[in-house]
């Protein structure tokens, strides 16, 4: 395959925009950031809260992220307990929280969010659906949630710019997205903080075609999968990629 090359404010580890460079991109897309030892680290997270995840899935799910950032030369992998024995500052791990973070230096001064986007954004839509698929994987697998009521697998976001890139990727894998923007739909109680915006996406279709390596976020959403479904697994994306098909 002609992996694309790309030049970001980050030490990724390669200038190869691959199937493993892809994910971990989609995690970094959390735009969350880590200050140590005066410098710059910016955080690849899975978080989950406290009731939606057992410590056996949690290691499995470590296992294949190891096995993903061997390909980076990446060796900063963690579960986030690994970090709070060391009193290494962390975000977004409050209430209870845990998961997994890799870190990954910035190397670009005031590097942001935006910059790492447009970076990336040429050389993502120029490459093979496939690298395209592993950078959504990445996306989603590591803060997404299921909405059961309504059959979403949801998304929070903060910038459009990101939106943009997603929705883009989105129709390139014939995947509808339902973009819930509006003001009106954001609207909560006084005393509560304003929701963000989301990108929903039909759970079969998003597990049909985008799918988890999370075991955590895979089960909870396939726990009433319609008997016409079956569960498989597609390790010649990503190591743990599991998906659904039709019988």
């Amino acid at each position: 395959m002609d992996y694309k090359i790309i030049n970001t404010g980050l030490d990724i580890g390669t200038k190869f925009l691959t199937h493993q460079t892809a994910y971990f991109l989609g995690l970094l897309m959390a735009n969350e950031q880590t200050n140590i030892n005066d410098k710059i680290y910016w955080q690849a997270p899975i978080r989950h809260n406290p009731k939606y995840y057992n410590y056996v899935d949690l290691e499995t799910h470590y296992n294949y992220l190891k096995e993903i950032s061997i390909f980076l030369n990446n060796k900063d992998t963690h579960m986030v307990d690994f970090y709070r024995r060391k009193d290494i500052p962390i975000q977004k791990y409050n209430a209870g929280k845990n998961g997994i973070i890799t870190l990954f230096r910035e190397n670009r001064v005031n590097y942001s969010n935006r910059d790492l986007i447009n970076d990336i954004f040429e050389p993502l839509i120029s490459s093979a659906n496939v690298i395209q698929h592993a950078f959504l994987i990445g996306v989603f697998d590591g803060r997404s949630s299921f909405d059961k009521t309504a059959n979403f697998i949801v998304l929070d976001y903060d910038n459009d710019e990101l939106k943009d890139l997603i929705d883009l990727l989105l129709i390139n894998l014939n995947i509808k997205p339902n973009i819930n923007s509006k003001k009106s739909a954001r609207a909560r109680k006084v005393s509560s903080n304003p929701r963000k915006k989301q990108i929903r996406i039909k759970h079969l279709e998003f597990l049909e075609k985008i799918g988890y390596i999370s075991p955590t976020r895979f089960n909870n959403s396939t726990r009433t999968l319609p008997n016409d479904f079956e569960k498989i697994s597609v390790p010649s994306i990503l190591p743990g990629l599991k998906l659904i098909k039709e019988k």
